[in-house]
């Protein structure tokens, strides 16, 4: 049974007649019948009777046309909800505030339905292969760059770097470092902190790697790990926590009441970009998206 069969079936018995059917159907008066005998035949019932005016709907007819009816409105439902999911713009993200933000903001220039995940790095790249999402965005430590070229090209996948930004120590009113604009490596010794989850690459890594952390003389007491942006902004607001990580929209931090220090000799080592299909072509939302990131820029 088709739909289109349901559809001659129900305009049918509007029109009370396969001939005004034929005519609204636009197509032929022989069509009509040979496609509702094929429907008679497959339920195995008459569905019309004929009268000296035209046709009328059966007993079995009349209980027919119930379910035809909503067959067909629950195939536009269907249809519509397709056409939806199609246009709605998917996007995947490290936890960022800003990030979050900006789509918020995107969705109220526009209206586009969004599906946004934050997520850490190797699931993002499983979200952009299964075609869950069509761009993902990411903070990675500049040094790395070529091995994560490198592991993205082996899944087809591109990074395009958008901006370059510095290392950062994200502070509360509550931090003692709060309000300062540098501080440097060895002050963090001890320091406890904050720190988003992730499979890899993590940019807090940078400053672990380097020096007397290296060496073990410095270390940094990670007490949080967490894969939300949003427990993260509250721990920073309300307790002594601090965080290692980067930016891009410093005036966004401000308004929420943090401060951030830049971290003495990590300056402009973190990339912040994009992530994609190789050779997929973007969307109209997802070219909308990236000129209105562009514009934050």
């Amino acid at each position: 049974m088709e739909l289109q069969e349901l559809q001659y079936f129900l305009v049918s018995a509007e029109k009370g007649s396969l001939t005004r059917a034929a005519e609204a159907l636009y197509t032929t008066q022989p069509h009509v019948s040979q496609v509702i005998r094929a429907l008679e035949r497959e339920l195995g019932t008459r569905l019309f009777t004929r009268t000296g005016s035209g046709i009328a709907l059966t007993e079995a007819g009349e209980r027919i046309r119930f379910y035809a009816q909503n067959a067909l409105k629950n195939a536009d439902l269907i249809r519509e909800s397709c056409a939806e999911e199609s246009r709605a713009l998917r996007l995947a993200a490290n936890p960022s505030s800003s990030l979050a933000a900006l789509a918020g903001e995107y969705y109220a220039r526009t209206g586009t339905a969004l599906e946004y995940t934050e997520c850490g790095i190797e699931q993002m790249m499983a979200l952009l292969q299964e075609g869950r999402a069509e761009l993902g965005f990411l903070f990675l430590p500049a040094n790395r760059l070529p091995a994560f070229r490198h592991m993205a090209e082996r899944r087809r996948l591109v990074f395009t770097p958008l901006i370059t930004a510095d290392l950062v120590l994200h502070c509360g009113p509550h931090s003692p470092f709060f309000g300062r604009e540098r501080i440097a490596p060895a002050e963090l010794d001890g320091a406890s902190c904050i720190q988003l989850e992730d499979d890899f690459f993590s940019v807090e890594e940078l400053l672990l790697e380097d020096g007397a952390f290296r060496a073990g003389r410095y270390a940094l007491r990670r007490v949080v790990r967490t894969n939300s942006d949003h427990l993260m902004q509250q721990m920073l607001r309300d307790t002594a926590l601090c965080n290692v990580g980067s930016y891009w929209l410093p005036e966004l931090q401000r308004e929420r009441g943090f401060s951030m220090a830049v971290i003495e000799g990590f300056e402009q080592s973190v990339s912040f970009g994009r992530l994609q299909n190789e050779g997929a072509a973007l969307s109209e939302q997802a070219e909308g998206f990236l000129e209105l990131l562009r514009e934050r820029l």
